[in-house]
């Protein structure tokens, strides 16, 4: 059986009989632990060993085959695949895409709400939500749905109190001092100050995700009238 081990490393602990669950005890968004978690996610996927891998902001769930692999000895590669982080977070390749988005009006519902009670002005969000790139940090609770890392502390903002019943595909919103944009039309109380025309997720496409856990986005500010087709997506 793996052994909790105390901060700063992580918990680790059993989540059922086939499974291991990885969490570093963290307030908000730590990007250090966040580029732990996602390169040590990569390195299990690629190792073979594990049925899937499942990663958050702090933390993940690693699921294996117990027919073939005993969770004493899940836990030991788990935590051989921890100790060698520093090198593989080194090594890891990143992209980043650029994220046509258009703020305010229409596609940004909340745009005002935001701009009173942070006491900015609309250029003044745009700046600070488009002047650099963000971490995605997972993806979820619907398909194509991307949490992105923490946006700039001015920008923080609270949730709505009750959630829209639709939010469209594409939108871009403030939940706290997340940031992240919708991949379908869905439920949803976040604060919403734009949209991107990019279908994020698309089932019938090869690839049917734009983007996943690792990449980078960044937003580019965008005017005129929101497209009726999907825009293309540019990354480098």
């Amino acid at each position: 059986m793996p052994k909790t081990i105390l901060d700063p490393q992580p918990l680790i602990a059993p989540y059922g009989d086939s499974a291991l669950y990885l969490s570093y005890q963290s307030k908000g968004y730590n990007p250090q632990i966040s580029a732990t978690v996602l390169a040590l996610s990569n390195t299990l996927r690629q190792s073979g060993h594990w049925e899937d891998v499942i990663s958050g902001y702090d933390s993940l769930v690693a699921s294996f085959n117990p027919l073939s692999l005993s969770l004493n000895e899940a836990g030991k590669r788990l935590e051989a695949a921890l100790s060698d982080i520093p090198k593989t977070i080194a090594a890891t390749p990143t992209r980043t895409i650029d994220v046509p988005v258009y703020y305010g009006g229409e596609n940004g519902p909340d745009m005002e709400a935001v701009m009173q009670a942070n006491n900015l002005s609309k250029a003044a969000i745009i700046d600070l939500h488009s002047e650099t790139p963000y971490q995605v940090c997972m993806m979820g609770f619907v398909p194509g749905f991307t949490f992105l890392s923490e946006a700039p502390p001015p920008l923080h903002h609270p949730r709505h109190t009750e959630p829209r019943l639709s939010v469209p595909a594409g939108s871009v919103g403030i939940a706290g001092w997340q940031t992240g944009i919708y991949g379908l039309s869905s439920p949803g109380g976040w604060q919403i100050i734009g949209r991107t025309p990019l279908t994020i997720f698309d089932a019938a496409r090869e690839t049917p995700f734009l983007w996943g856990a690792g990449d980078k986005i960044r937003f580019v500010p965008t005017s005129g009238t929101f497209p009726a087709t999907a825009a293309q997506v540019s990354q480098s």
